[in-house]
């Protein structure tokens, strides 16, 4: 069986939210959250999507109260962090084979897109799958990927560590393709090494996305699919993000 964990526990600062928990501001008349909670259920009917809550939790909790098994984050300490919070609920779960992790931020993310990242990864017997995006610059609606994560590839083109943007060099931030925070993991491999994050980078957190240099380490396979549509990459950061995505939203509904 597959398993989605929904990494929903900021508390979005940037949005200067002070009630409500940033991934229940309502985009086209519903929650973040929900799109994320929706897309999750098409394409992983067999199990109930697992989200990590933190900041006024509850109010997710009451939302999608049935639909979601939810699991609380006490301390907000990055996105590694946030899936180890799982562990003592799935870790244990053999029939569990394969992780994804998404975004719980990312509302244009589809069930299309989830089912290919997922049928590639267990075709090719990955440790690890992920999404990324390859833009032409960082310009117009491009804008909004400038701060993710850069993909590093070696000369052989194979992936060989994500570079936060805070961390990375000016050559690193140069590279187009960029992390989508769509990721799917061998289960097993993912619970043996979630717990060795360490936090030495700018931002002193666990960053789920250090455990590819991990997995590079010890020879495993992983592999980085571009998405056909750039677009499902937009996380809602800033409020300037959420008038772009509300209004790709209206243009969709057109």
């Amino acid at each position: 069986m597959n398993q989605v964990i929904i990494m929903a526990g900021g508390k979005g600062t940037r949005m200067n939210m002070t009630d409500i928990p940033k991934t229940m501001i309502p985009v086209s008349g519903k929650p973040i959250v929900e799109y994320i909670v929706e897309a999750s259920e098409k394409a992983v009917p067999e199990t109930k999507p697992v989200i990590i809550v933190g900041f006024h939790g509850e109010k997710i909790k009451e939302h999608l109260d049935g639909r979601v098994i939810c699991v609380v984050q006490e301390q907000q300490l990055g996105t590694g962090h946030a899936v180890s919070c799982a562990s003592p609920l799935l870790h244990e779960q053999s029939d569990i084979s394969h992780i994804v992790v998404l975004a719980g931020d990312q509302p244009l993310i589809s069930a299309e897109t989830i089912r290919t990242i997922l049928a590639h990864h267990e075709e090719r017997g990955e440790t690890i799958t992920l999404g990324t995006v390859v833009v032409p610059d960082f310009v117009g609606i491009h804008e909004h990927l400038l701060h993710y994560g850069r993909i590093v590839r070696n000369k052989d083109g194979i992936v060989e560590r994500i570079v936060e943007y805070k961390d990375a060099t000016e050559e690193e931030r140069a590279i187009r393709e960029v992390n989508t925070s769509v990721y799917c993991f061998e289960a097993s491999w993912l619970w043996e090494h979630v717990d060795q994050l360490g936090s030495d980078n700018a931002s002193k957190e666990f960053y789920i996305t250090d455990l590819i240099a991990m997995a590079m380490e010890e020879g495993k396979n992983i592999c980085a699919i571009p998405l056909p549509d750039p677009l499902e990459g937009l996380n809602v950061n800033t409020p300037e993000q959420l008038v772009a995505i509300e209004g790709i939203f209206t243009e969709r509904k057109g």
